[in-house]
């Protein structure tokens, strides 16, 4: 075999390798917690409606409240029937629209299935 070719198949063997090693062992110890990942995501995407006296049937503006819902919000983002915006993939793109990514959608999920840990508090 030409030592060139040898070479980069062997350079590539390992970077997958470790990419794909990297990738499993950072999926499975790293725990979402409310204060840093959670919060950042119902800030931007959901608070507007979910506020006490909102247009929305709960809040999810405090901790407490979040915490009492994260596998309800795990289950709608990953539905996508949360955020309700825009109607339809195939619509026209709206401003602000709250589309959840799939990373944002697998942090809620993630700290839904770990029990919604709230982790530290910022100081205020």
């Amino acid at each position: 075999m030409n030592k060139p070719l040898v070479f980069i198949v062997g350079i590539a063997s390992l970077a997958t390798t470790g990419v794909i090693g990297t990738l499993g062992h950072a999926q499975g110890t790293y725990t979402p917690t409310y204060y840093v990942d959670v919060q950042p995501i119902l800030e931007k995407n959901c608070v507007t409606c979910h506020v006490a006296g909102g247009i929305a049937p709960f809040a999810l503006d405090n901790p407490q409240d979040a915490v009492q819902w994260a596998t309800r919000i795990a289950e709608v983002t990953k539905s996508e029937s949360m955020p309700p915006w825009p109607p339809a993939r195939d619509s026209q793109p709206f401003y602000n629209e709250r589309r959840l990514g799939t990373a944002s959608k697998a942090v809620l999920e993630d700290w839904a299935k770990a029990g919604a840990p709230l982790g530290t508090a910022p100081r205020k």
